[in-house]
């Protein structure tokens, strides 16, 4: 009896590199997986073709894509040909799933160049052959990463380059690149001045053109994985192994680790739903009902909106809504009140330079403390080195220790930079300070175009909220220069022994 039912089946075609994709593998495997189907009697209904992606799991797109259309019974698919097992898959387990998957479908699966089928012979080689294909990629991975392994101790970076890095030439050691390096370098320094989080940062190299791979916008995760990253200073640490890269770094490795002092960075001075239209939004209070003002537009007979400050609860006796012109000029206003005098700054800058004259030479020899245990540690790190090279510490131990020494000459090195008073000059320090602070107002209003700066320094004037009444701000407590200023016109004499303005010398 012949049999006359039409036999249908898809091919599938797979390499495991781009570099083959160009070459003749796959026509070669689409050309015999046809012959076979022709011999056969099995009429291909469509072919698919993974380029370029590994079998090690089955998550393929073009093998998904083929698994589903085997699972629509319109298309009344009965094999699924393969030029050999291994095309199909390099793991036992995903080969026995996706085999009985396709067995759910009434889907027999087909090798071209191996003698499977169902009777129990075929199911046998089927098992090996699917056994062996495992071994086989095992093998070759097992080289790979031994292969990898070496290159690393050399000082090799074997993946794909990092943001920051490129190589010069197709199979060269990585390079810092010239266009988007310095802004690694940037992002480094400006975050060990501990003034920024995260997000700030981020937004602050956006603004200067800085752009991930595919033109993406720098983003806080992206700037947290590269602070945390050492390849940045030339350190290779993957697989339990560290290495000095032999590439050039972009940075060294005391800025390195100073960005690591720390934790996640500084908390967040401004609430994220902050309204950059109106900057005294919570800020100011009402005296009444202790609630925080907000403000919001309103929309005009003709349709122009305005911007009105108001109260949350119009069940306060004082709620009322004040034209924002009208209320931040009342706000301009009161911090003209309180900016310190010509006559204070005076005073207070020459009484900072005599505290900081005096202290100067005590705090310099505590430095000079410091430095020498810089030294020592140095010398301690270099001889873990030598360690590491005669065999006493293995890759583990040496990792080990070396971080934790490298921890603590940043410390050092962080309590070094940020008390430095050789290359510091306090009268050019309280100069620029003041330069702020001498015409609060005006310097208020030049930040209207830069509303996360305007907030900031708003937090530099109150530590609190501000209690406003009717068509008056009232008193709040300000920061400590402010604070002292008011002490100062109520009695001279307390500018005395200014305590908590002068340098802080640590002890």
């Amino acid at each position: 009896m012949v049999d006359t039912e039409q036999k249908n089946g898809i091919i599938y075609c797979r390499v495991s590199s781009l570099e083959q994709v160009d070459g003749t593998s796959l026509e070669s495997q689409e050309r015999v997986c046809k012959e076979y189907a022709h011999r056969e009697g099995i009429s291909v209904s469509d072919v698919f073709i993974e380029k370029g992606e590994s079998a090690k799991t089955a998550d393929r797109t073009e093998f998904i894509r083929a698994i589903n259309y085997c699972s629509q019974k319109k298309n009344n698919i009965n094999y699924f040909i393969v030029y050999k097992l291994d095309r199909f898959a390099r793991n036992q387990v995903d080969h026995i799933s996706v085999r009985e998957t396709l067995k759910k479908y009434k889907v027999d699966l087909r090798s071209v160049t191996e003698p499977i089928d169902n009777t129990p012979m075929g199911k046998m080689m089927e098992g090996i052959l699917s056994t062996f294909a495992e071994f086989d990629n095992n093998i070759r991975t097992e080289r790979s990463v031994n292969g990898m392994r070496e290159r690393i101790k050399q000082g090799i970076w074997v993946w794909q380059a990092p943001l920051g890095y490129y190589r010069p030439v197709r199979g060269a050691n990585i390079a810092p690149d010239p266009k988007t390096a310095p802004f690694i370098q940037l992002l480094f320094e400006e975050y060990a001045k501990k003034i920024y989080t995260y997000k700030t940062l981020a937004d602050f190299l956006n603004k200067r053109g800085f752009r991930a791979h595919r033109d993406v916008k720098i983003y806080p995760q992206l700037v947290e994985k590269i602070l945390k990253n050492p390849i940045y200073c030339g350190i290779i640490r993957v697989w339990e192994m560290e290495r000095k890269g032999s590439f050039d770094p972009i940075i060294d490795e005391k800025l390195f680790y100073q960005c690591q002092v720390g934790g996640k960075g500084i908390k967040e001075i401004f609430h994220v739903s902050q309204n950059p239209n109106f900057p005294l939004r919570k800020l100011v209070i009402c005296k009444s009902c202790s609630q925080p003002l907000t403000g919001s537009f309103s929309r005009g007979r003709k349709g122009i909106r305005y911007p009105y400050y108001h109260h949350h609860k119009q069940s306060c006796g004082y709620a009322k809504s004040i034209p924002k012109e009208s209320f931040e000029q009342l706000f301009v206003e009161y911090l003209q009140q309180i900016t310190p005098s010509f006559e204070f700054e005076k005073l207070f800058k020459s009484i900072v330079v005599d505290i900081w004259k005096n202290n100067y030479v005590r705090f310099n020899k505590k430095n000079d403390y410091v430095r020498k245990q810089v030294q020592f540690l140095e010398q301690e790190r270099l001889k873990i080195f030598e360690f590491h090279r005669s065999g006493v510490y293995s890759d583990k131990e040496f990792v080990e220790q070396k971080n934790i020494l490298s921890q603590k000459i940043a410390e050092k090195e962080l309590l070094l930079r940020d008390t430095r008073v050789e290359e510091f000059n306090m009268e050019e320090a309280l100069e620029y300070c003041f330069s702020f602070v001498r015409d609060t107002a005006r310097t208020w209003l030049k930040l209207e175009k830069e509303p996360e700066k305007r907030l900031r320094f708003q937090k530099l004037i109150f530590e609190e909220n501000i209690e406003f009444l009717e068509s008056k701000f009232g008193t709040t407590k300000l920061t400590p220069i402010y604070r002292l200023y008011q002490s100062y016109l109520r009695d001279a004499s307390c500018l005395v022994t200014p305590m908590g303005f002068e340098p802080m010398f640590q002890e």
